[in-house]
């Protein structure tokens, strides 16, 4: 595949993480210069190392795997976690970047119908189809809620067990087949926390490619209950007032966001 040379290029290594280019490598400040996403012109003698290539935004950006074990990138490149990379790259290039590890995800994994077995066609950036049996498969999706619950000047806090750090969070999970998001949300929270909310209400949301994630944010207010946690999901939890919360998740995610927001409201 040709690419004109501005065309923004997000590529991976088999453990999906991100390769950035360095901006006035070795020059000026010892952790090196302003990383951003690189464009098709500055890695050609890359590109013919790349698997499951393709296309994303139009044409506008381009994404794929590295061959394994495939290092001569040149030393103005670096490999990068992705979602640290939230307060690093311009806002722009990281949600190209979250967008084209969400589609390659999917691109390697519908490779094959699922119905019959056969090699899938592309249609689309978005679309594939079996030439045999016709079978479509479109990049799929798997929303979650996530709650703020307050009671009075508190706030409501939880840390998973998935956790990767000691930071408290909010009550989330995954949206059930036939179920409706607001149902989803008043379920989660009976079964992790043993509590009751009033006064739900949409936040926003926010898209989560790790892989193929959909954060849905709502408000709720403390209705009743005693704190019961279900324990294979969750560690510890605890209303929390302004002035003794505990660490935070960052502040890329949603639950940053409300968590943030119910801070501010006060001052």
């Amino acid at each position: 595949m040709e690419l004109e040379d501005d065309v923004l290029t997000c590529l991976f290594t088999s453990d999906f993480k991100l390769l950035v280019a360095e901006e006035d490598y070795g020059i000026g400040v010892e952790t090196g210069g302003i990383l951003y996403l690189p464009r098709a012109r500055e890695l050609r003698s890359v590109l013919p190392h790349v698997l499951n290539g393709c296309t994303v935004n139009g044409g506008s950006a381009y994404t794929g795997i590295l061959s394994e074990g495939f290092t001569e990138y040149g030393p103005q490149f670096k490999v990068v976690e992705l979602r640290p990379m939230y307060s690093v790259l311009q806002s722009d290039s990281f949600a190209v970047a979250c967008k084209c590890r969400q589609m390659l995800h999917w691109n390697i994994h519908s490779r094959y119908c699922p119905r019959c077995g056969v090699e899938t066609n592309l249609l689309a950036e978005n679309a594939k189809k079996c030439p045999k049996c016709g079978f479509e498969i479109y990049p799929n999706l798997s929303p979650a809620v996530i709650v703020r619950i307050t009671r009075g000047e508190e706030v409501f806090l939880v840390r998973a067990k998935n956790f990767r750090s000691n930071h408290y969070g909010l009550v989330a999970g995954f949206i059930e087949a036939g179920e409706s998001i607001e149902s989803a949300v008043y379920r989660e929270v009976r079964e992790e926390t043993g509590l009751e909310i009033s006064n739900l209400r949409y936040y926003g949301s926010q898209p989560w490619p790790f892989p193929s994630g959909l954060m849905l944010g709502f408000t709720a207010e403390y209705k009743g209950g005693q704190i019961k946690l279900q324990e294979e999901e969750l560690v510890t939890a605890g209303f929390f007032g302004r002035d003794n919360l505990p660490p935070l998740p960052d502040k890329m995610s949603i639950a940053r966001r409300l968590i943030d927001e119910w801070v501010e409201a006060k001052k």
